[in-house]
């Protein structure tokens, strides 16, 4: 086992025995076989996509099982070897078919050099059989073939490609697809089977996904405020009420809107729980008036809060982890959301809901749950919210009534140095602004920031994936300030990274040109020290120091 692509990977290195997210050793081998058999279906979709021969259900295939990779989505075993079979089966399927068009075109057989991965066959269906040869081409596969900065920023490279493919899937579930993402997914794939390529090459790749990245953040953000209408800042509720409830987890919005649905009327309370609290800010869902509140805190802290709901839990998206047996049998898993001996919720059929029956029953027979947090907070600060903001916040800024805008965005998680941004949100003096998105946001949720001329001093965004909302309203306030480029915004960006949709955010600052970017808690640890030299000179990235440091640092744009 040799997993580091997280941020909590054992000691900011590698876990090589059993992984801190849950992930066993089999797991994790069957997952880079997994990645080998993509690799090989990508080499010939991409040679093949000339000859028009990759189908739409390749595509959403490629999608989905790159997503099943991210952290914290899948830990069943027999779901990878689906997987893999798939693979290897689709890959012979669009290599019989472009060996057949291109010679019929070029009048000679396709003569170049093949990989492995575009080659290798399995003699059967066989979970130890792929366990095996999973460990043998997992990431330490190419240490002594590649130069060691080449194969750093090719691993990012697959990283980001496995955050895009989680995005396809959202984006998927609201029936929006793009092209470009899924070639983009065969070209990057199929690059990395290359043993000649050029850190120029590779890092020019790294940055094109953090563009798409943002790209698919927009498709998405389009397409929810399309279907469950803009999202309106919305004060949500951190209490409980005396009905039973199902709490809801993750990043669909289409599932709760089928929960939602299938729960009126009867008697069953609906709270969300980590990013899903953003859901309580689209117009669509105010009409459930069984939409009651947000449960608990981000997604790290399931372990402890799962128990005192008892009630049903729905993980939609990730993050799942190892449940504690006190849950286990009221814990429901959807979409690409698997962990073994937890009782999975089929996807809906074409023109139907997701049948949450079984959910609802078992809600009805459960007490109420217990009681964890009180309060409330403010969420749906999105697109349209903040756009009517620019004015007021371009104003402000003029008159030197804000000084700097803080983007605190990103994923939470277990380490105890992630105090620093509940520290550093604290410490911003009052005449910053904070802008957050993703479940960062929980560690900042219990603090009252005031306002800065009726403009809140703490802006919502939304999920991680609405990262793009915030990039927007920020080229927008550009355009009002009239100056040339992000960079020379009065903005600071601290990126809480954790898995692979928070690196595509700092990818697409990247792509974005922008300089002086903070991630944190720790630097990636698939980074080598010549690539974060690197970076920090091409874009001035860096970690995180003392708060008291970051804060002198930011305010005056470093």
């Amino acid at each position: 086992m040799f997993c580091y692509h997280c941020q909590e990977a054992k000691k900011n290195l590698v876990c090589d025995k059993t992984g801190i997210c849950g992930k066993k050793e089999n797991v994790s081998s069957l997952q880079d076989m997994l990645m080998f058999s993509l690799k090989g279906l990508a080499f010939y979709c991409h040679q093949a996509e000339e000859f028009n021969l990759v189908s739409d259900k390749t595509n959403r295939f490629m999608a989905k099982a790159l997503f099943s990779m991210v952290t914290n989505v899948n830990f069943s075993a027999t779901e990878f070897v689906g997987l893999i079979d798939e693979a290897v089966r689709r890959r012979n399927s669009i290599r019989s078919q472009f060996l057949t068009a291109y010679q019929q075109k070029n009048q000679q057989e396709f003569n170049l050099t093949l990989a492995e991965e575009a080659t290798w066959q399995y003699e059967a269906i066989d979970e130890q059989a792929y366990t095996d040869k999973g460990a043998e081409v997992g990431v330490e596969k190419d240490n002594e073939s590649l130069d060691p900065d080449i194969h750093a920023l090719q691993e990012t490279l697959l990283y980001a490609v496995k955050g895009l493919g989680s995005l396809a899937v959202h984006n998927l579930e609201m029936n929006i697809e793009s092209a470009e993402q899924y070639h983009f997914m065969y070209q990057a794939l199929s690059f990395v089977l290359n043993k000649s390529n050029t850190l120029d090459e590779v890092l020019a790749l790294v940055t094109h996904s953090g563009e798409l990245g943002l790209a698919a953040m927009t498709l998405l953000e389009k397409a929810n405020s399309k279907k469950f209408g803009a999202p309106v800042a919305t004060t949500v509720h951190l209490d409980t009420l005396e009905n039973p409830g199902i709490l809801v987890s993750g990043h669909d919005l289409q599932d709760i809107e089928d929960l939602l649905e299938q729960t009126a009327g009867t008697g069953v309370d609906v709270y969300t729980h980590g990013e899903a609290l953003s859901a309580h800010a689209y117009p669509a869902f105010k009409k459930y008036f069984n939409l009651v509140a947000n449960y608990g805190g981000a997604w790290q802290a399931q372990k402890t809060e799962f128990p005192k709901f008892n009630g049903p839990i729905l993980v939609t998206t990730n993050s799942i982890q190892m449940p504690k047996k006190t849950y286990q049998e009221k814990l429901f898993s959807t979409g690409m959301v698997a962990w073994p001996d937890v009782t999975h919720i089929a996807d809906r059929k074409p023109g139907q809901r997701k049948d949450f029956s079984q959910i609802i029953e078992l809600a009805q027979k459960s007490e109420m749950p217990t009681a964890l947090t009180e309060g409330s907070y403010v969420t749906g600060y999105g697109l349209n919210a903040l756009t009517k903001q620019v004015t007021n916040i371009a104003e402000a800024i003029k008159a030197d009534k804000i000084k700097r805008i803080i983007v605190l965005a990103g994923t939470d998680g277990r380490h105890k140095e992630r105090k620093y941004y509940t520290e550093l949100a604290e410490a911003l003096p009052e005449n910053t602004l904070i802008i957050t998105a993703g479940d960062v946001k929980y560690r900042l949720l219990k603090h009252d920031f005031g306002e800065i001329d009726g403009i809140p001093r703490l802006l919502d965004a939304g999920q991680s994936n609405d990262f793009s909302v915030i990039i927007n309203f920020l080229q927008q306030l550009q355009q009002s300030l009239e100056v040339t480029e992000l960079s020379a915004l009065p903005v600071s960006f601290n990126i809480a990274w954790y898995e692979q949709k928070t690196i595509l955010m700092m990818l697409s600052l990247f792509a974005l040109g922008y300089k002086n970017m903070r991630v944190g808690p720790t630097l990636p640890p698939f980074f080598t020290p010549a690539i974060l030299d690197l970076l920090a000179e091409k874009y001035g990235l860096k970690g995180i120091d003392t708060v008291e440091n970051d804060i002198e640092a930011m305010l005056t744009g470093n």
